[in-house]
């Protein structure tokens, strides 16, 4: 499937329509029956995506166009409990919700900071970017006459900055991910680190929601502009502190952590940059402006994210922005919550948060890329997924270092299995490098810690298939010097074996070159470019794959698909090894 659509903008639409001041953005959300079955949601979503399609239709080509201004883009975003309610599955057939949604798996909002903030009452958010706010109307209008599907809608509103400031007047969104960099950080890829999401999340994103009220008139009673600057981390015009007067532009900053900020300076907790620049976040947010039922004036922020896993979005809110041990003070000093969010200066209050899943595009619509039937396959092989985190349980505020916690895995002869060992990365996410076996007995071995205080730990689990595509192994706690070590390991699969099997197809299909079927994907030269089109020649590619092997898209040996795609880019034939 190709990557969820309304994200990242394209091409020439990024100046008609994301950067353009006279866009506005609207959170559309929609609560559903309770009642409502399988058959019901395929057909409510097949209607919206008709809804959709008159939205976001582009209009007539004016003198000198190829093609008409695009006038409105939407991510549609499924929430938790579009999937699960009350732990168990929403929908007969069960649908499987997306890794982050499966029952058992805390949100990020289950903090203390975040804990007592409403989650978003909805199971559908639209989050629509549009300069024609008539087609906006009709296309909430129609959604609210989507009854009984529809039980409830409530909409929030934002607009694109005229000068790029936010409400209390300082630069904002300077240091997103860069173009080239976002689909890696945005879309989950199951030939990558997101090989624990079920098969039809593949291309989606997750989309975090908050809204942030700011209170403009407390933070005008600060000192002066400089004691402002200290709580940004800038000065108004973009600039980061440590680096006044040289002139740097902000996309362009060292790739270092800033030096010399204060400790709670949103830059510095928000970003701190080098290596922990294996995790970011793409941020689409919107300020806004409304009035309250006294008759007062509200500014604030309509927080918007996407990334591949919130695990992306824990790290930077939860264990950078709230965490009052980040970053590490000498001495052991806490550095205290990002300034902006302290709870203690009342600049900012966090009013409502929400999560959800973008599903990936569809040429038959949202129904399809979610109901969508995907043949399972019996593996062979298993790939290890570790997801890591340490709790403290006399504090559960507290939050620690992820990155850097090093395994190995150990067969049943108690043998270090080659190759095995890894590193988390900054989501604590470590993924075993080789293929292990299903029905085999294996020991996941802790090797060290970056946390002081944590005793290592050692874990067996028997690899079994189960149905669909992956097992999820029951969280494993072990309380060990004062400290709760949480692993949340995951198994899943991918068909290593295929590989031969592909090879041998190449054969029958005349030893040297691909069989037609094959041939015409691999050889049309438009779908061989840049990270979107190359996951469209995958996909293409596993479909016509699937007449040979009997076989879907649940892992096919991806470095050889690889070789053979740049093969089919240079304009050559791939040929079997």
């Amino acid at each position: 499937m190709a990557q969820a659509k309304g994200i990242l903008p394209r091409r020439d639409d990024r100046e008609v329509l994301y950067k353009n001041p006279q866009t506005c953005g609207y959170f559309v959300a929609v609560k559903l029956d309770p009642a409502i079955d399988r058959t019901r949601a395929e057909a409510w979503l097949a209607a919206v995506n008709g809804l959709i399609e008159e939205l976001v239709e582009r209009l007539p080509p004016e003198q000198g166009e190829e093609k008409g201004r695009k006038v409105a883009a939407v991510a549609v975003g499924l929430a938790p409990g579009f999937f699960t309610v009350g732990g168990a599955p929403r929908f007969n057939p069960p649908l499987e919700p997306p890794t982050a949604f499966a029952p058992g798996i805390p949100l990020p909002n289950a903090t203390p900071q975040l804990a007592g903030v409403p989650l978003v009452d909805a199971d559908v958010l639209f989050y629509i970017a549009s300069v024609f706010e008539a087609r906006v109307n009709a296309f909430v209008s129609k959604l609210a006459q989507m009854r009984p599907e529809v039980q409830a809608l409530w909409l929030e509103r934002g607009y694109q900055r005229l000068d790029g400031t936010e409400p209390f007047g300082y630069k904002d969104g300077l240091r997103n991910i860069r173009s080239q960099e976002r689909p890696r950080f945005v879309f989950v890829h199951r030939d990558g680190r997101e090989l624990d999401e079920p098969a039809w999340a593949d291309g989606g994103s997750y989309m975090a929601y908050l809204k942030i009220p700011q209170r403009a008139d407390q933070f005008a009673t600060l000192p002066d502009d400089a004691a402002r600057d200290q709580v940004i981390g800038r000065t108004k015009d973009g600039t980061r502190l440590d680096l006044a007067g040289q002139g740097t532009d902000p996309k362009h900053e060292p790739a270092e952590p800033p030096p010399n900020l204060p400790a709670t300076a949103h830059v510095g907790k928000a970003g701190p940059r080098g290596a922990h620049d294996d995790n970011q976040i793409f941020r689409r947010g919107l300020p806004f402006i409304e009035t309250t039922a006294d008759g007062q004036v509200r500014v604030g922020l309509q927080f918007c994210s996407f990334q591949a896993s919130l695990d992306q979005f824990d790290v930077v809110f939860n264990d950078w922005m709230l965490n009052r041990q980040f970053p590490p003070q000498s001495g052991g000093a806490e550095a205290g919550p990002d300034a902006l969010l302290d709870s203690a200066r009342q600049l900012t209050v966090i009013e409502k948060v929400g999560f959800f899943f973008v599903p990936p595009s569809h040429e038959q619509g949202l129904a399809a890329a979610v109901f969508a039937v995907h043949e399972a396959h019996r593996p062979a092989t298993g790939r290890l997924v570790v997801h890591k985190r340490v709790v403290d349980p006399n504090d559960t505020s507290r939050r620690f270092e992820r990155r850097g916690f090093t395994f190995q895995v150990v067969d049943a002869q108690s043998q270090v299995v080659a190759n095995s060992q890894f590193t988390t990365d900054s989501t604590g996410r470590g993924i075993c490098p080789v293929e292990l076996q299903i029905g085999q007995q294996y020991t996941l071995q802790e090797l060290s810690s970056p946390v002081a205080n944590v005793q290592l730990t050692s874990t067996q689990r028997a690899v079994n298939v189960a149905a669909g595509n992956r097992v999820l192994a029951v969280q494993h706690l072990v309380v060990l010097a004062a400290l709760e070590v949480v692993d949340d390991i995951a198994f899943f699969f991918r068909a290593a074996d295929a590989d031969a099997a592909l090879k041998q197809v190449l054969a029958e299909g005349g030893g040297r070159d691909l069989p037609p079927p094959l041939a015409p994907v691999l050889s049309d030269r438009e779908d061989c470019h840049g990270p979107v089109d190359n996951r469209r020649l995958r996909d293409a590619f596993f479909e016509r794959l699937a007449d040979f092997l009997e076989l879907r898209a649940v892992g096919i040996n991806i470095d050889w698909v690889e070789a053979s795609r740049r093969v089919a880019a240079s304009g050559a034939r791939p040929r079997p090894a």
